[in-house]
């Protein structure tokens, strides 16, 4: 996973199954994992949850799964869901009763081994009470009918699970979504595979993880077909429905289905009238960017108005859109556009005012990771996010009414994501004739200026220039094409670290759903927000972190949450390795920056190796999680390094793993003791010596 704006072969599932029991036995209480070793021992019920300490009720215990098959038919005009969930499992120890893990929905009906069971709900849990008990080590199958309006997941990460979208549903997230549209033994310990019959009316796609194995059309509704043979973590399946455009191709001997919703394609950039605009320049990854179009405006004795027209397309509550002035006192503020401004800070302040330091004329830090929207010498207000339209700017200046006043549209963004930017048409300046619409008429910027960013931020990648149709940015939907088409490339460059990629299909997912603030490895099909796609750096290098996933977090997957930084740490060393590829930088540039990180940072101060599940998705689990790995690279060495990895991705093949087995691998390749290297640099709230 990651902010915006994450081998096993069918023949192996007997070795997969045992993996997995070996593995939950080091991490489940010992009712769990040891119950039944006596197979004398009368039935008794599985424990409601797995045995994680993150999450006590996730998952549950008593027996593995081997296989869902999910039949569901979903409706967009309702949102209902109705499902049949047949689920193929293995008792590891007598059971009485058993539990599943589904959050809301109506449950209908409940069968074990084709006889009806008694049930009941208790928050997310559904205990099954079969007729007859099962025996330890016996295959059973239980069918669940169910339906309803599944709700999201709204906590602080932002929204996920199953999403209503405008033509269907979008389905992601993690770590526990899967029980909010199945039910299901819901944790990563207990993966298992998924076949899918997705009904829906007909002329809807229906995309899940695998391959596509048929598609069928009876009286007004198609059902879509979907085999995903390796075994899963529950969070990792999807059913996305809706608008989208389905690519199917072969390359590299893997079989790849892409499916982007079409409204992707369609450019709002074009100029409102005549035919240039001024635009904020092509978007800059991983970089920080203060644009500002400047003008001094004598403002007529009787007052006037600025007014102008703004395509913008800013990552929301990152990179905003302000309008800045300063009169004869010299003390800049930001100015108020009805309709159009707010006073909302929004997610970079803080940390941007160490990054643009002349924000700190009209936002404060308030202390508790906000910030107030008011400065040294001005206030707060400014626009953040995507528009498909031009939206005009009014702005009042009678406050230096028979005055000079200089005013700057500026464009901000923080040190991370951008999206395409702005575009500016139409501009009216009171006391003058005419509108300024950035026309080549031999005075094509009409008296306004680039100064370029301010003191204190670094220098802009681009800047403000007047430009046609073929300077604006291209469609989300040709970027994303672009960037897909990249896949099979990443997939071999990966390769080259890991191992061979180890499933059979890949590809990837893009709807045009607003406030989706992550990527998820989805298994065999990521899942992406719209807003990784405005310029292609970001774009290829958010499809190296989640096919990265592919191997660490989906094959290789977590036997217990605490352990996050196996998944997001090998996910972005992928990234450094690719960016070192791309001519971009190097893994240890990316070292050496964050050594110069003051050790006071609140970076560190989260214990990536136990970071508490408020914390599970910290930006600080991600990049110091690569910087525990170059750590581990500069201490053994190159050569033992990526024996290291390649070793781990193939030995521990479909398994779900801890650390403490990673530091063991480690250490027999290597050779030396490392308990002090992984202490350092994962079970403590301090910077360590670089």
């Amino acid at each position: 996973m990651r902010r915006s704006i994450s081998r096993g072969r069918g023949a192996r599932s007997t070795a997969v199954t045992l993996a997995v029991a070996a593995s939950l036995a080091s991490i489940l209480p010992a009712q769990v994992a040891g119950a039944g070793d006596d197979d004398r021992r009368a039935p008794s019920p599985g424990t409601p949850g797995i045995g994680d300490p993150y999450f006590p009720l996730d998952g549950n215990g008593g027996y593995d799964v081997r296989e869902y098959r999910l039949a569901i038919t979903y409706d967009p005009a309702t949102d209902v869901l109705s499902g049949v969930a047949t689920i193929d499992a293995k008792a590891t120890q007598a059971l009485s009763a058993f539990n599943l893990d589904l959050v809301g929905l109506t449950v209908r009906d409940v069968q074990v081994n084709e006889r009806r069971a008694t049930f009941s709900r208790a928050g997310g849990e559904l205990t099954v009470v079969p007729s007859r008990s099962i025996a330890k080590d016996a295959s059973f199958t239980t069918v669940v009918r169910y339906d309803g309006i599944p709700q999201p997941v709204i906590d602080e990460l932002g929204i996920s699970g199953f999403l209503a979208t405008d033509d269907g549903a979008l389905v992601v997230g993690q770590p526990d979504v899967a029980a909010t549209w199945f039910p299901a033994n819901d944790h990563p310990a207990d993966a298992a595979s998924f076949r899918f019959d997705i009904t829906v009316p007909a002329g809807t796609e229906a995309i899940a993880n695998g391959e596509l194995t048929g598609q069928r059309t009876r009286q007004g509704w198609t059902t879509w077909s979907w085999s995903a043979k390796e075994p899963m973590a529950p969070y990792l399946a999807t059913a996305t429905i809706g608008q989208f455009d389905i690519r199917s191709y072969r390359a590299g001997g893997i079989r790849y289905w892409d499916a982007v919703d079409p409204d992707l394609y369609i450019n709002p950039f074009s100029p409102r009238s005549g035919t240039q605009v001024a635009y904020s320049g092509d978007a800059q990854a991983s970089s920080p960017s203060f644009k500002r179009l400047t003008r001094t405006i004598s403002v007529p004795a009787d007052g006037g108005a600025l007014s102008f027209w703004a395509l913008a397309a800013t990552e929301p509550d990152w990179d905003f859109l302000f309008v800045e002035a300063t009169g004869a006192d010299g003390l800049p503020t930001t100015l108020l556009a009805p309709g159009v401004t707010s006073q909302s800070t929004g997610a970079s302040c803080p940390d941007w005012l160490a990054v643009h330091p002349s924000l700190g004329a009209y936002q404060t830090d308030a202390g508790d990771g906000t910030c107030l929207p008011t400065g040294t010498t001005g206030a707060w207000h400014a626009s953040s996010g995507v528009a498909t339209e031009w939206t005009q700017w009014v702005v009042d200046l009678a406050a230096y009414a028979g005055n000079d006043v200089t005013v700057s549209i500026s464009y901000a963004s923080d040190p991370s994501v951008q999206l395409p930017g702005v575009a500016i048409d139409d501009i009216d300046v009171p006391g003058t004739v005419g509108d300024t619409g950035f026309e080549a008429d031999g005075d094509t910027m009409d008296g306004w200026t680039v100064p370029g960013a301010p003191d204190g931020s670094d220098p802009n990648g681009a800047d403000w220039a007047a430009v046609g149709q073929a300077g604006l940015p291209r469609s989300t939907g040709q970027i994303i094409d672009e960037a897909f088409a990249r896949q099979p490339e990443i997939v071999s460059f990966l390769a080259g670290f890991f191992g061979e990629y180890p499933f059979r299909t890949a590809g990837g997912i893009v709807d045009d759903f607003d406030g989706l603030g992550f990527a998820l490895e989805n298994q065999t099909r990521p899942i992406y927000s719209k807003d990784f796609f405005g310029e292609p750096v970001g774009a290829a290098s958010v499809i190296v972190h989640e096919y990265t996933h592919q191997w660490f977090g989906d094959d290789v997957r977590l036997a217990r949450w605490q352990d996050i930084w196996l998944n997001e740490g090998f996910a972005t060393y992928g990234e450094w390795l690719w960016a070192e590829r791309e001519g971009q930088f190097t893994p240890q540039d990316a070292y050496d920056f964050y050594a110069g990180v003051p050790g006071d940072d609140p970076f560190w101060s989260v214990v990536i190796g136990d970071p508490g599940p408020g914390s599970l998705f910290d930006g600080a689990v991600y990049n110091r999680g690569g910087l525990t790995l170059h750590a581990l690279r500069t201490e053994v060495g190159d050569a033992a390094f990526f024996r290291i990895v390649r070793t781990w991705a193939d030995r521990r093949s479909g398994e779900a793993v801890t650390t403490a087995q990673f530091i063991d691998l480690a250490e027999r390749i290597s050779g030396r003791q490392l308990d002090a290297l992984f202490d350092t640099w994962l079970y403590t709230d301090t910077k360590p010596a670089f």
